[in-house]
């Protein structure tokens, strides 16, 4: 498993996940309960993480999607 992104807020990886999902690719996210020891935002302990096959596409998903967001 390779991390694809980190986070500061548990929605955020929710929605690369959504995104990932869409195109096919499997995905995890790493440490989602620990928003129930820290407050959200605190630090960035949150990660999306893909197979290692999958971690290229995934990167390029990721990068395209914030592309059209800006």
């Amino acid at each position: 498993m390779k991390t694809v992104g980190e986070y500061y807020h548990l929605h955020e990886s929710y929605l690369d996940k959504a995104a990932l999902d869409l195109e096919g690719v499997e995905s995890f996210i790493q440490n989602e309960n620990s928003f129930t020891i820290m407050p959200d935002g605190f630090q960035p302990s949150v990660r999306l993480q893909v197979s290692d096959e999958d971690f290229e596409k995934a990167l390029q998903i990721l990068q395209q999607l914030r592309e059209e967001e800006e």
